[in-house]
């Protein structure tokens, strides 16, 4: 409130010092709202735009476990088909010489099982020749080109 001045001069300068203050406080509560109002809508901003932000990341997220799931599928397709394919492809080979018979399979199983029987590991086999010479009544095989060896074929 303004004070009363005696002196006429002295009176209207503070007046108006006083009314200036008056004026420059409005204005600076003017700008304190628009400040805090401001903030607000900066706050208001803010989190709509986390809202799309995190509205965005789950429909990445969503995005990504459907194309996981698409590989995952054609994965197991492709795992599915290789194994139908191995489960096809195993023919049985039966060899027959004067009325005699063996199965093919079976002398591979005897090659391996005398290859282990040397000492050696079965994992350590990366190829396996195997001749048939019923004439003889043998059958001969290789491993991994140094071994070598002769069964009986019946």
């Amino acid at each position: 409130m303004a004070r009363k001045v005696t002196a006429k001069n002295g009176g209207v300068k503070a007046a108006a010092k006083t009314t200036e203050a008056k004026v420059n406080g409005v204005k600076a509560a003017e700008e304190a709202v628009e400040v805090k109002a401001t903030e607000e809508k900066a706050t208001e901003v803010k989190a709509a735009g986390t809202e799309e932000v995190a509205a965005e990341k789950e429909e990445a997220a969503a995005k990504k476990t459907t194309t996981a799931k698409k590989t995952v599928q054609k994965e197991t397709k492709a795992v599915t088909a290789k194994k139908a394919e191995k489960e096809e492809l195993k023919p049985e080979v039966y060899l027959q010489f004067q009325g005699n018979e063996a199965v093919v399979e079976g002398l591979i199983e005897k090659a391996k099982e005398l290859y282990v029987a040397e000492g050696h590991r079965i994992s350590s086999i990366k190829s396996l020749q195997m001749y048939l010479k019923p004439e003889e009544y043998a059958a001969y095989y290789v491993i991994n080109g140094k071994f070598s060896g002769r069964l009986d074929l019946f």
